[in-house]
């Protein structure tokens, strides 16, 4: 068994029935210091994959379960899906590689193929694997200190969580395209990341607001999106971080956006906020049942503030989740470590 590489070495592994050229692969990948991992067939690989492979070298021919089937099963796997797969390929058919193309392979390498440009696909990939990473971690770190925003105010535990599975429900259920989905599940986690820039005693007043103070909460669409729009994997989600205080008639924050000018992503998760804050207690109010929050709700669609098309969309969600549902427990319990 290979042992863990130091830092900045990745682990790759090499999916091949053919003995022979497996060993010649690993001896060519050996120098370069990173963990390699041998399997002779798709079955072998499964286990294999839950190591967390760098980089993948798949061969198309494979007995039994074929290089194709494992290539689907590792883009489906949120643990590997973003992982680089390189197939080697033979004398393969174009059908054949249109089919891995829209698997999702990511580099081919046909035999007989060069140390060198074995080395070369192989660097060029794990170093933009490593990269991959690291966006992923920073989004991590994003991911905690939005939640570190909620638990300012112990009332808010949970709630961007809560909105973010709400709206991925309900965006779900009116049929939003992938892209516009992930946008809505994100966007519900960060839409209030802005109010990192509110002061507390603005933040957890439980008195009303005067005027200024209302201003400073109505700045933090505009503080999250700036804080937040130089990370690109977020940036599908800047449209709900910005917009979900728009209202359809105009009268919304922060650029007055009516009807289907707000996007849809916006709109949706809109929905999901007002209902989760109607819901759960604050510290000026205690919380609403659903039912009270819905007919709050129903009597601002008709004073022109939401998406009534959506709200009633969102009845059909709300049938689908009882209030005892696990996942909704789940994300109202503070963690205890």
């Amino acid at each position: 068994m290979s042992s863990v590489p130091p830092a900045g070495f990745g682990t790759v592994l090499v999916v091949d029935d053919d003995e022979q050229i497996r060993g010649l692969i690993v001896r060519l990948l050996l120098p370069m210091g990173h963990r390699i991992l041998q399997a002779g067939s798709a079955e072998e690989a499964h286990e294999m994959l839950e190591a967390g492979p760098d980089l993948v070298l798949l061969d198309m021919q494979l007995p039994g379960k074929s290089g194709h089937e494992l290539l689907a099963e590792i883009r489906s796997n949120p643990r590997t899906r973003l992982v680089p797969v390189i197939m080697i390929t033979g004398a393969a058919t174009h059908e054949r590689k249109l089919k891995a193309i829209e698997a999702g392979v990511t580099d081919f390498l046909a035999k007989p193929f060069s140390p060198e440009e074995l080395a070369a696909r192989a660097r060029a990939l794990l170093e933009l694997k490593f990269v991959t990473d690291a966006l992923e971690d920073a989004e991590q770190v994003i991911i905690s200190l939005a939640r570190t925003i909620d638990a300012r105010d112990r009332y808010t535990y949970g709630h961007s969580a809560r909105v973010s599975l709400y709206a991925g429900l309900l965006g779900e259920r009116i049929g939003l395209e992938e892209r516009a989905l992930a946008a809505v599940r994100r966007g519900g986690l960060f839409h209030d990341f802005g109010k990192i820039a509110v002061r507390d005693a603005v933040l957890l007043k439980p008195a009303r607001l005067t005027d200024s103070e209302y201003s400073e909460i109505k700045r933090h669409p505009r503080e999250g999106r700036d804080l937040l729009q130089n990370m690109k994997t977020l940036a599908p989600a800047m449209a709900v971080v910005y917009h979900h205080h728009e209202r359809m008639d105009g009268s919304g924050y922060p650029d007055g956006l009516a009807g289907e000018a707000i996007p849809i992503a916006a709109r949706v998760t809109t929905i999901a906020d007002v209902f989760d804050a109607l819901t759960t207690a604050r510290v000026y109010r205690g919380a609403l049942s659903r039912e009270e929050s819905l007919d709050i709700m129903r009597a601002e669609v008709r004073k022109g503030w939401w998406d009534g098309r959506i709200l009633d969309e969102f009845l059909g969600v709300l049938e689908t989740l009882p209030e005892d549902d696990e996942r909704l427990r789940l994300l109202s319990t503070p963690r205890t470590s």
